[in-house]
């Protein structure tokens, strides 16, 4: 039988794992109860047999064996170990924590604990998920390579399912009636009873491969899970039968933000995507097809995870492969530092504040992945920084720390990233390239570009298993000395640094200064990590922050030789911002658009301004729809945590009020109809409780949008309180509308509001 791995899971009550194959003749489902899984412990080699025989007398357990394994991924030989197998499948995770117990979580050490069943059964056969196999009488044998660069997906026929639920509270509630459903292009109607009969009819008689919701694991399933219990009515969207019982989602931090994740509503045998998930919403199949091959998490699962996870389960794939174990809770001490070195050390990279105000011809470069090439190039790995075998002075120096990286054998970090670097690569050139796959080859470029963006983080990671502050302390001190060699270079060929940021450099060039291509073959040559051309500008305009006038580092706009605009850290780029200052500053940057130099910038400045007084009498004539008005705002504490009655506190006053809790990291949409009130009913109006004879209060969205205004002309004078005195004057003569710039209506598209995640 041939085919491709669409999903496997542990079956709990026989033991075995289940594996589902797409095959031309229909999905295929295969339960084997002969892979047994199993964990480690590792303890003083005197001390191992006395340990075996206690493990051996506890029921959980199945069997123990004494054997060998590398315990690190710095050691040489293996060392002695007992793999513990339980008696059951769903015996591992306690069994594993009444032995560390048993031990004071510190007498002995546990290994490879929290590995998913499917990805330890993969990595067992040596096939991964998405990949085209033969299985016969048990044997699986691989069809093609892992990290091949060409390969093609089963074609997975998708439906996309709906629900319709009577709602009259503004949102759906659980509790709320079932109207109707939507299966693809089949609509189902009749009693509640009735629509549920009928959708599981439907699911046997299209067999889907994959389901797509959105907001599926934050409403659409929970909510059919609650009806299908209420009503007795078993529902089966999965192609075996299962339990679709509560599942409790969690907040937590992440690079400096809440995020909250819904519960997982895993099928079995049938894909469920939610299309609000990062990897298929970034990427959309093509992409989550190719991290699930090359993490080995099936597709379902991979899709409600982070590329990060994604990242540190190749790492346990190779390390596996290896012979190396995976310690359960990783107790690695940061090396001892003075305060000198930790100074030296703790910071983060090179920074060069940008000169505030419009520029001219600036050429802007980029290094490609910068952090994983310095960690390929340099062998940055937690088991090769500092390693014993070039302790003596021969290993490669890490600039201004005093560490050092192996020059005798490569890291585990290196090896993971080469070939996510190297698929980067062919897949940026191929996706330029009209054809076909194009758009295949953009969504794998896609996700692997966030792969590689998260693979840096996890060095820092506390919680990393193959991490350490040092290697992301050593990678930094490396990013600055190669921008700081990269800017020599560019001051060599008459180029003068307008800016700096960790990985980019914005360069102006003189009147003796050589071609840029010169320049670049310079750098990649000298460097030896590829730079490349962003572009050059025609004029870009860097920002200052507000609060201190200096420029801010990552706030600019501006328009490149060939006509598309580039925005950074404006409002247009944000999630918070509602549609109607969105629309008005993207009017202000297509009327600047227009301009070719400076001296034409400058000339279109009040045009720019009569487009924001343009605007500001729609919103003073009351022209401007409700829905245009509605913010988007994230929650980052508990209701009960925050002392200022705020707008968006005033919002979740009111979802809670009505009954709908809302957790740290979810958003919530409001309209602000009296700013000034601390009447949280009077203050504003959630979005999905709005009426429609609701009053915005004019004078708030006017500063909204002066700030908005603000933000794009401050450093040619134009203050919010100036632009508010503009707009507040007499309508400003008529102007015909500019031209619309595609290159702003493409980033409008991709990053407005309706890009946001939002709740159900």
């Amino acid at each position: 039988m041939q085919g491709w791995i669409i999903d496997s899971y542990p079956n709990y009550d026989s033991d075995s794992i289940v594996v589902w194959l797409w095959t031309e003749h229909g999905a295929r489902r295969i339960e084997d109860s002969r892979f047994r899984p199993s964990f480690f412990m590792s303890a003083p080699p005197s001390e191992l047999r006395s340990y075996r025989q206690r493990l051996e007398i506890l029921d959980e357990i199945g069997e123990v064996r004494e054997t060998r394994r590398r315990l690190n991924l710095g050691d040489e030989e293996p060392s002695p170990v007992l793999e513990i197998f339980p008696r059951h499948y769903r015996d591992l995770n306690d069994l594993a924590k009444t032995i560390d117990s048993n031990g004071g979580y510190y007498d002995h050490r546990l290994y490879n604990i929290d590995m998913r069943f499917s990805q330890r059964y993969f990595l067992h056969h040596d096939i991964f998920p998405l990949g085209l196999v033969d299985y016969s009488h048990g044997v699986w044998r691989m069809q093609e390579e892992q990290f091949a660069l060409e390969y093609r997906l089963p074609p997975l026929r998708a439906a996309l399912l709906d629900i319709a639920v009577d709602a009259p509270m503004g949102i759906p509630r659980l509790q709320d009636k079932l109207l109707g459903a939507r299966l693809c292009e089949i609509d189902i109607g009749g009693s509640e009873g009735e629509i549920l009969e009928k959708l599981n009819a439907a699911l046997r008689d299209l067999d889907p491969d994959v389901i797509l919701t959105d907001g599926g694991d934050s409403f659409l399933m929970p909510y059919l899970a609650k009806k299908s219990e209420a009503l007795g009515i078993g529902l089966q969207l999965g192609r075996e039968p299962q339990k679709l019982g509560e599942k409790k989602g969690r907040s937590y931090f992440t690079y400096g933000r809440i995020v909250y994740k819904p519960g997982q509503y895993l099928l079995k045998g049938r894909l469920h995507i939610d299309r609000g998930h990062f990897a298929y919403r970034e990427s959309e199949m093509a992409g989550l097809g190719e991290l699930s091959r090359l993490s080995t998490i099936v597709p379902q699962e991979q899709a409600r995870l982070t590329p990060g996870t994604a990242f540190t389960a190749m790492q346990i794939n190779r390390a596996t492969r290896d012979g190396v174990l995976v310690m359960w809770k990783k107790n690695l001490p940061e090396f001892f530092k003075d305060a000198e070195q930790l100074i030296r050390a703790d910071r983060g990279g090179f920074i060069l504040e940008p000169e505030v105000g419009v520029h001219e011809n600036i050429v802007e470069l980029d290094y490609a992945s910068l952090y994983p090439n310095i960690m390929v190039k340099f062998n940055l790995s937690m088991e090769t920084l500092n390693c014993g075998c070039c302790a003596d002075g021969g290993g490669q120096p890490v600039p201004g720390l005093g560490y050092h990286s192996c020059v005798k054998r490569l890291g585990l970090v290196p090896r993971v990233l080469r070939p996510l670097i190297d698929r980067k690569r062919y897949y940026k050139k191929l996706k330029k390239e009209p054809g076909p796959k194009q758009e295949i080859y953009r969504e794998r470029d896609t996700i692997l570009k966030w792969t590689l963006v998260t693979s840096f983080g996890f060095q820092g990671f506390r919680n990393a298993r193959f991490g350490r502050i040092e290697c992301h302390e050593s990678i930094n001190a490396h990013a600055r000395d190669l921008l700081v060699r990269s800017m020599e270079i560019a001051e060599q060929h008459g180029y003068e640094v307008v800016h700096g940021i960790v990985d980019s450099l914005w360069l102006r060039p003189k009147a003796n200064a050589s071609g840029i291509d010169k320049l670049v073959e310079h750098i990649n040559g000298a460097i030896g990590i590829p730079i490349d051309l962003e572009g050059v500008y025609k004029w870009v305009v860097f920002l200052p922050c507000k609060t201190t006038g200096v420029g801010a580092l990552n706030r600019y706009y501006g328009l490149f030789q060939n006509g598309e605009m580039k925005l950074r850290g404006i409002e247009l780029r944000k999630h918070d911002t509602s549609p109607f200052v969105n629309e008005a500053q993207k009017a202000m940057l297509d009327e600047l658009s227009h301009a070719n130099n400076v001296k034409e910038f400058v000339e279109r400045l009040p045009r720019a301004v009569a487009v924001l007084q343009t605007f500001a009498q729609r919103l003073k004539d009351g022209k401007v729809p409700l829905q245009d008005l509605v913010l988007t705002k994230a929650v980052t504490r508990q209701l009960d945590e925050y002392t200022v009655m705020t707008s968006s506190v005033a919002a979740l006053k009111q979802m809670k009020s009505r009954g709908y809790p809302i957790e740290p990291g979810e958003y919530i949409r409001f309209v602000i109809t009296d700013g000034q009130s601390k009447n949280s009913e009077k203050k504003v109006k959630v979005a999905d409780f709005i009426q429609g004879d609701e009053k915005p209060d004019v004078n708030e969205y006017l500063k909204l949008l002066c700030r908005a205004g603000e933000t794009l002309l401050l450093p040619l004078g134009y203050t919010e309180d100036r632009l508010l005195e503009i707009c507040r004057s007499d309508p400003p003569p008529s102007d015909p509308t500019p031209a619309e710039n595609p290159h702003l209506k493409e980033i409008s598209r991709r990053s407005g509001p309706g890009y946001m995640p939002t709740r159900h």
